[in-house]
């Protein structure tokens, strides 16, 4: 069995990441061993891990720069990737506005490639060790610099969202996609509408692209039985992003009693406060802030849930909070955004436009209640979607495989 080392942003630091806490599990069966390697480390401790996971320890002072002298030694690579970088910019305009900041980042990455290169990489075997970056972003940057300084060195990477889609990045640039597309092995993408847009966008990579959803685990169907009140939740970052705040205009327009729920923290929460304050009294609203994704499960098992909803204006995946939900039997109430008409459709709930009105979402609200999708006949088709597709066994267990060659 061979030797995983999977580099991440901060898992298992903090509460970030949370899908791989449904991964790593299959990945530790599959593996020997397995090593994290973490970006940033998070003063909020270390989540359980299986008994064969270790964590390399962060980088010190990552925002430190690098030695000048270091920067003559390896000439060479530096070069190379930032031909690289500056032979993708659209326009010489975006280069004279990013690339000081470009610059920075690309010596930010060369020096954390030369540390894991003394520490990590002291006794790397390339027959034992394969090479995984969680996301197409900085780490995978590290590992482009490692390939280019030692071509045993093969990587494969994920990509999600904010790193997938261009119009996501200043000026519709992400300055490091040629350099990462040129030195990954493959890139796992996770939902067909990411793979489409990889494909249609990098023409020349295509072949380096790959399907691999993510996936939930099961733990039963929700309790539930029929409410007067419509019992909502929704679960994201309090970002501008997520449009949480487009949620709650909704509400203010609901005409039936309505209890919601929200897991998530994030810079929108005093703003988002103070509209929930402004809702009429039949609408009540409890902002719990960033959790744990294992107490958002348990508060799943113990309470019913009617109705999850979900408005975000970009996904780039198949959104593993809809995934959860939909595990639970909770139909779904989304927009089509990404991956979400992936698990969203007539058989799990209601799809709403990319970018629906308030009055438009509260209708969808009221019209739930006694309704085709209210009824326990529904909710365990929404399970049955969701088993078909979104098992973290079954996924994971095929990921696993494509990693392996088997």
């Amino acid at each position: 069995m061979k030797e995983l080392w999977l580099f991440t942003a901060r898992f298992p630091h903090g509460t970030g990441e949370p899908f791989l806490e449904n991964e790593l599990p299959v990945l530790a069966r599959r593996f020997r061993r397995i090593v994290i390697v973490p970006q940033l480390a998070d003063v909020q401790g270390e989540r359980p891990l299986p008994a064969n996971v270790a964590v390399h320890p962060a980088m010190p002072d990552p925002m430190a720069r690098m030695a000048p002298l270091d920067l003559l030694r390896y000439a060479r690579v530096w070069r190379r990737a930032l031909d690289l970088v500056r032979g993708s910019v659209p326009e010489q305009g975006v280069w004279r506005s990013q690339g000081a900041t470009v610059r920075a980042r690309l010596r930010q990455s060369l020096r954390r490639a030369l540390h894991y290169r003394s520490t990590l990489f002291a006794d790397f075997d390339p027959d034992r060790v394969l090479l995984y970056s969680y996301w197409t972003s900085d780490q995978a940057t590290a590992l482009a610099f490692l390939q280019m300084l030692d071509p045993r060195v093969h990587f494969v990477s994920r990509m999600h969202g904010f790193d997938l889609f261009a119009e996501r990045s200043p000026d519709g640039w992400p300055p490091m996609r040629e350099l990462h597309l040129t030195t990954v092995e493959r890139v796992f993408v996770v939902s067909q509408a990411g793979l489409d847009y990889l494909r249609g966008h990098y023409p020349t990579h295509a072949d380096k692209f790959e399907l691999a959803r993510l996936g939930t685990r099961d733990n039963g169907a929700g309790p539930w039985s029929p409410s007067d009140v419509l019992r909502i939740v929704s679960c994201s970052n309090l970002v501008p992003l997520k449009r949480v705040d487009l949620l709650l205009r909704a509400l203010m327009q609901v005409g039936r009693p309505v209890q919601w729920t929200h897991f998530g923290g994030g810079p929108e929460i005093d703003g988002l406060i103070a509209m929930a304050a402004a809702l009429p009294e039949h609408v009540r609203a409890g902002l719990m802030g960033p959790c744990p994704n294992s107490e958002v499960i348990a508060w799943y098992r113990e309470h019913p849930v009617d109705l999850f909803v979900h408005l975000s204006a970009s996904e780039g995946g198949v959104p593993v909070a809809l995934q959860e939900a939909a595990s639970f039997g909770i139909p779904l109430l989304a927009v089509d955004a990404g991956g979400v008409r992936e698990i969203v459709g007539p058989l799990t709930g209601t799809l709403l436009s990319a970018d629906p009105t308030p009055e438009a979402i509260a209708a969808a609200l009221d019209a739930h209640r006694n309704g085709p999708h209210d009824t326990m006949a529904f909710r365990d088709q929404v399970r049955t979607v969701w088993s078909a597709g979104f098992r973290a066994e079954v996924n994971f267990g095929h990921f696993c495989d494509r990693l392996l060659g088997t």
